[in-house]
């Protein structure tokens, strides 16, 4: 009976060594150092092109981030958005005060305006201000290259209280003027040790040389001291990567092209380059994960290259859902044939982004290439936003386990699942032998 004992714990820990087997570097074919820009918690970059060639997952799956102890750190991968607001710094732009009596129109001022980037020169009627009374003010935002969407307004920290409204109107040439904001609401209060400050005047995006800002009803007893312009917050987009291969003519049909990008990446844009110029095609596009996969028809659209005296000019890349897939096809549909060279394929890609924790000591390494990897991404969706995130660099290419752990395997012997299974039979089997001794010999059994 000892003896089955033994045997069964022995099994046991096999199982328990079976599963407890780590993944290092070398289980991935290739890696490269991932350099932190500066200390953070954590670290992005953006996937080379490398990685989508030499990942075995479309999804990425095989990928790991390790540490300097050869430990597995938290990480994950991200999409950039196809576009983002970008929000600039608020600039300062010259103020000058218009003093009561002085019109920025014509009657009672002399303006000087001299060339670009230099000062506005203003003098009221008799060249000196009428009243302390500051009813209008200047703005000259000449040197600004910028859409603006809002003027903060400055004044001194112990300025009087005040409620009231502003209007903001804007010309070109200091002569027409068009009215941008009617009334603005302006604050500066103070009760029981708090403040109330509303000084920020917003407006649609508007460009203009000069803005003129005026008090409507009654003026502060306190004069501006400095206004900031917010440039109007700007779409942008996320930098793309390209990659072009030739297509090569089906032997077939010559009026079909096969093209191998030899990776996977997310492709969201693609263009057909035309060898010949002076010349228009209609090409359906389809592309497939594999060599032996069905063909997807992705996009159906004509394709020019016109020269012209000044230079050529060509269809610009066509939008796309995202497509990993690594084998595209074009069929020419209609009239037309090309001459000898064949078509090219041009295709465009956000890269992802991988963030990864620092967990452990550096230097990181970023590892990919391995056939029977599972995904290992981490959940982040309970981590703050405030997560301080710092740009990191890859490093180079470099050979870790070879373009052998790239290799499909044939399923390996499931070890842990025979020595589960011999665990449950010499169970029953113990558990059998017990009851047939007991039947055998019930009197024996009762007295012991």
């Amino acid at each position: 009976m000892n003896r089955v004992v033994l045997s069964i714990a022995g099994l046991l820990a096999c199982v328990n060594l079976a599963q407890g087997q780590v993944i290092s570097p070398k289980d991935f074919a290739y890696g490269q150092m991932a350099i932190p820009a500066r200390d953070a918690a954590a670290y992005r970059f953006p996937l080379p092109l490398a990685v989508y060639q030499n990942t075995f997952r479309e999804d990425l799956a095989d990928l790991r981030v390790f540490n300097a102890e050869g430990g597995v750190v938290p990480f994950s991968l991200s999409r950039p958005a196809a576009q983002s607001l970008i929000h600039k710094t608020a600039i300062a732009v010259p103020l000058f005060p218009l003093h009561e009596g002085a019109r920025i129109l014509i009657d009672g001022v002399h303006l000087t305006v001299n060339s670009a980037g230099s000062a506005v020169t203003l003098q009221t009627q008799n060249g000196t201000t009428a009243s302390t009374a500051v009813r209008q003010y200047l703005l000259d935002a000449r040197a600004l290259d910028a859409t603006l969407s809002a003027l903060q307004l400055g004044w001194p920290d112990g300025a009087p209280e005040y409620t009231g409204r502003l209007s903001l109107e804007m010309s070109d040439d200091l002569a027409a003027w068009r009215s941008v904001v009617a009334a603005a609401p302006i604050a500066n209060l103070r009760a029981n040790g708090q403040t109330l400050i509303e000084n920020r005047a917003e407006f649609p995006p508007t460009k203009a040389k000069f803005w003129r800002l005026s008090w409507v009803g009654i003026a502060p007893n306190f004069e501006l001291t400095g206004i900031l312009a917010e440039p109007a917050a700007s779409l942008t987009e996320p930098d793309r990567a390209s990659l072009e291969v030739n297509g090569v003519a089906d032997s077939r049909n010559p009026r079909e092209f096969d093209f191998d990008l030899g990776a996977h990446p997310p492709v969201t844009r693609v263009n057909v380059l035309l060898p010949d110029p002076n010349s228009v095609f209609v090409i359906e596009l389809s592309s497939r994960s594999s060599a032996n996969a069905p063909w997807r028809m992705i996009v159906h659209s004509g394709f020019y290259r016109l020269k012209t005296p000044d230079a050529e000019q060509q269809n610009s890349p066509l939008a796309v859902s995202s497509d990993t897939d690594r084998y595209w096809r074009a069929r020419l549909v209609g009239a037309g044939n090309l001459r000898q060279s064949p078509l090219r394929l041009h295709v465009e890609w956000v890269p992802n982004d991988v963030t990864f924790l620092a967990q452990g000591h550096a230097p990181f390494l970023l590892a990919y290439g391995n056939a029977s990897a599972g995904n290992a991404e981490a959940d982040w969706s309970h981590l703050p936003n405030t997560l301080e995130i710092a740009p990191a660099a890859l490093g180079p290419v470099e050979v870790s386990g070879g373009t052998a752990r790239l290799l499909a395997k044939p399923a390996p012997f499931p070890r842990t699942r025979v020595a589960l299974w011999s665990v449950l039979l010499l169970a029953v089997l113990v558990l059998g032998w017990m009851a047939y001794r007991i039947a055998r010999d019930p009197k024996d059994n009762l007295q012991t």
